[in-house]
């Protein structure tokens, strides 16, 4: 009788977590169509771009600042630019700064949005990350990075449709930002936000910190040169990233993770002229447009071999453990209707579901192990996420067991989750409590289970797509 109702249970188990895996899989509604009906012209998204552009603030000892990638060569390879970049003297590094930018409609159930996209493209990526739970050290170095910086217009009805000249004045008489996203590291990392309270704007220019080296990015909403969790961001996360010049990877943010951005600190402003700046220790960046970017490329018409040389390959082992592909962050090729942008606001989730595949142990001999998995992040920066999965796992000349179990699983560094949690076992006939720990590495999770009931032990490694 026990068995039957354990088994019973279950039965009601996989059914309650292929549902909810279902209801994972149907995102909210959102188009990329044109913002209260109107599209905007070429000449109005420069207008938005200019009159909205942020003021970036670097570390004293950066070396590398954004510039356009069009004009390179395909007989210049990545390393030649990389090293004609480090010999310029720092004036005319910053002199040849400049942001792609795109803009674009967007809207959700619950309003109209104008989307202003900069590019921060960096010909090259100097950055060590080490460990928190883990004690490693790995160099994250490579040739070309991207950064992406988003700032959400809400517009105001009656100026929207003034058949106005589009200039800056226009755009900001027109248009208010009243959100910030802005992109800190791959992976699971979710990007530093900042959301205006209570129908506020956020006063433009922004002032923008930038991490040393890796070129992640954070709004100085209080313009004190810190980054501080609450302040400079609202979204509730568990893992702000903030700004790290020390490539730290802890779940908790500290002050001392990055050196404050005082009057040393270098800084580049926008196209548009600010009366609060002084010139000489503001200069200017110039914009150019992501599509004319993107179209230089195409024309381009490189052969495999000229494409290595000219963007670089990226290594087998961060192929294979990594998240950032160097071969696409000198042009990439998405487009401007929201894409990227909704996926950088669903990181976690998005890096935490999907269907895996991988191999476990059990009992005596490795097994395939084949997985639904739907994540959850709880808006809580105390109460674990959740991850619900189902299993199914085939051992080498025995029948095909099945597990269903629901964790509650709490981050502690950037790779790191310790999770605990209840499943039913097929193998056992019966539901147990179990603890867990999940490291993540690339596209690889490596976990360690114990189910405390029966004493089993498991670890598996997966990848999931």
């Amino acid at each position: 009788m026990t068995e039957r109702v354990s088994f019973r249970c279950g039965r009601r188990l996989v059914t309650l977590l292929v549902a909810l895996a279902l209801q994972a899989l149907s995102p909210g509604r959102v188009n990329a169509g044109p913002a209260d009906g109107r599209e905007l012209s070429p000449a109005q998204q420069l207008a938005i771009a200019r009159a909205f552009a942020p003021t970036l603030v670097f570390h004293p000892e950066e070396l590398y600042f954004p510039i356009s990638a069009v004009g390179s060569t395909p007989t210049e390879g990545w390393a030649a630019r990389v090293d004609q970049y480090r010999a310029l003297p720092r004036p005319d590094k910053l002199s040849r700064a400049a942001l792609a930018y795109r803009v674009f409609p967007r809207s959700d159930d619950r309003q109209a949005e104008i989307i202003v996209e900069y590019w921060c493209y960096y010909v090259f990526n100097a950055y060590t990350i080490h460990g928190g739970f883990l004690p490693y050290r790995v160099s994250d170095d490579h040739p070309n990075d991207l950064e992406r910086l988003y700032l959400v217009l809400t517009p105001a009805t009656d100026a929207w449709r003034d058949n106005e000249p589009a200039d800056e004045g226009w755009a900001r008489r027109t248009f208010s930002v009243t959100s910030v996203v802005a992109n800190a590291h791959n992976g699971s990392i979710p990007a530093n936000r900042y959301d205006a309270r209570g129908g506020t704007a956020i006063a433009a220019p922004l002032a923008v910190l930038v991490e040393l080296g890796s070129h992640a990015m954070a709004a100085d909403i209080d313009g004190d040169g810190r980054f501080k969790p609450g302040v400079d961001s609202t979204n509730a996360t568990k893992f702000p990233w903030g700004i790290r010049d020390d490539g730290d990877t802890w779940r908790w943010y500290r002050p001392g993770f990055m050196d404050a951005r005082d009057a040393t600190a270098t800084r580049l402003c926008g196209p548009v002229a600010n009366p609060e700046a002084d010139a000489a220790s503001c200069p200017h960046y110039a914009l150019y447009p992501a599509d004319g970017l993107q179209q230089w490329f195409e024309r381009l018409e490189l052969s495999t071999r000229e494409r290595e040389d000219m963007v670089g390959r990226t290594p087998w082992a961060v192929r294979m453990f990594g998240d950032a592909r160097v071969e696409d962050l000198m042009a990439p090729t998405d487009a401007a209707n929201g894409h990227e942008f909704n996926k950088l606001l669903r990181r976690r989730r998005t890096d935490g579901t999907g269907f895996s595949v991988g191999f476990t142990t059990v009992d005596y001999a490795p097994a395939l192990v084949l997985a639904r998995r739907s994540f959850w992040e709880v808006p809580s920066p105390h109460a674990p996420d959740i991850l619900a999965e189902v299993a199914v796992i085939v051992p080498k000349g025995r029948r095909a067991l099945m597990e269903t179990t629901v964790w509650g699983s709490y981050s502690v560094d950037a790779i790191t989750n310790v999770m605990f949690g209840f499943g039913w076992f097929s193998e056992a006939r019966s539901t147990s409590p179990t603890i867990g720990a999940e490291i993540r590495l690339g596209r690889f999770r490596v976990r360690p289970n114990w189910r405390l009931k029966d004493g089993g032990f498991d670890a598996r490694i997966t990848t999931i797509f």
